[in-house]
């Protein structure tokens, strides 16, 4: 039988939360059924040692200096012949600008399944940018979403039609997360005695790393040996550094910068935080501290109620909140045993429902009956 050609096409191999999912996606594919081929514009980024061994070659178009210039052209004409070359039957695009490169592309090449993806609320887009993935999009087979909130905001807001979307949420390698000794969990400390809280994100506005340390300074009354960690990089990190030393909390507070080796990282965290304002979608940071066991705190954005069970397997606070998200956390400091019942459940939660096995079984059910036109009947099983 021949196997069906899947092209995912990810922006490049730097670790993020869409290239993380690509890169396991053509790691899980069934290869008894799916031939996976992999596209990227920068072909830079750790995660390409992650590739399987039997993937022949990383197809590259490098774009210089955005969408609208020669350069684009050119390897838009690249990327058509390359379509018609290898005959491939699914594009699947993880991103805004694979969105925006690819579907026009691959619509073109009369490529028969060309999806499209959501993977956060959009809300740092321009209103051109929204414009023109909204035209994108119209141009595909549809859109796949990783949480029912994006979904219904692809619907309300950017007008597409509920049959022409699809959910499929993140899915993680467990084995990735597996502690191994030493585990916070099992400090038995009073009062928050040496314990870790930490938040894992990059360093833009919409992450809310200001009301993180707002919360901490509440905290740090209370809690005299509770540490504090920023984890990532990026555009606010000047902002940080000084709001740090505003809230005088720079014996407190440590910016750890890019950590590749997250699993690692979380095996010395006790409590993860997710401060986001707003536009996250089914967050990747807080699937991985559930992963490794840890109990988390994230504020109610785009589809974390699909992912945190308030009261169960974490807390759920309001966007904005400083206080709620203090004290959810003070809970955990003062109690070894909630810490660690949440962070069971949220491991048990990620084992039943969100491993990359089960994300890449959704996705060869999905390309399945689009190709064989049975999607709009089958596919709410997914």
């Amino acid at each position: 039988m021949e196997k069906i050609r899947v092209l995912v096409f990810t922006n490049s191999f730097r670790l993020g939360g869409s290239e993380r999912q690509a890169t396991e996606l053509v790691k899980k594919l069934d290869r008894s059924r799916f031939e996976p081929m992999i596209a990227c514009f920068q072909q830079d980024g750790r995660l390409s040692e992650e590739l399987p061994d039997e993937l022949n070659s990383v197809a590259a178009f490098p774009l210089a200096g955005g969408f609208f210039n020669l350069t684009a052209l050119r390897q838009a004409s690249r990327f058509y012949r390359f379509l018609r070359r290898i005959r491939v039957q699914v594009v699947q695009c993880f991103d805004f600008y694979t969105n925006m490169f690819a579907i026009p592309v691959a619509r073109l090449a009369g490529v028969p399944v060309i999806l499209g993806s959501r993977r956060e609320e959009a809300l740092t887009k321009t209103w051109k940018q929204q414009m023109a993935e909204r035209w994108c999009y119209r141009l595909a087979t549809g859109v796949v979403a990783n949480a029912e909130a994006i979904k219904d905001q692809l619907v309300r807001r950017d007008g597409l039609q509920a049959e022409r979307i699809w959910v499929i949420r993140n899915g993680l390698d467990l084995g990735r997360f597996d502690r191994q000794g030493g585990s916070s969990l099992e400090k038995c400390v009073p009062n928050g005695h040496g314990l870790t809280v930490a938040v894992v994100a990059n360093l833009r506005p919409e992450k809310g790393h200001l009301l993180f340390l707002e919360a901490a300074q509440l905290l740090a009354k209370q809690n005299p040996y509770v540490r504090f960690q920023i984890v990532g990089d990026g555009p606010m990190r000047k902002t940080i550094e000084t709001r740090i030393r505003e809230l005088g909390l720079t014996e407190r507070v440590s910016l750890l910068g890019y950590v590749y080796n997250v699993p690692e990282l979380l095996r010395s965290v006790d409590i993860l935080v997710l401060p986001s304002l707003h536009n996250e979608g089914f967050p990747n940071a807080v699937m991985e501290a559930m992963a490794a066991a840890l109990p988390v705190v994230a504020t109610d954005t785009g589809g974390v109620r699909e992912l945190v069970i308030d009261g169960l397997t974490g807390y759920v606070v309001p966007p904005g909140d400083a206080a709620a998200l203090a004290e959810r956390i003070s809970w955990y400091c003062k109690d070894a045993d909630l810490r660690r019942k949440m962070g069971e459940a949220g491991r048990s939660r990620v084992a039943a429902e969100l491993t990359v096995d089960k994300m890449a079984r959704k996705f060869e059910a999905l390309y399945l009956a689009l190709l064989h036109g049975t999607a709009g009947s089958t596919m709410e099983r997914v």
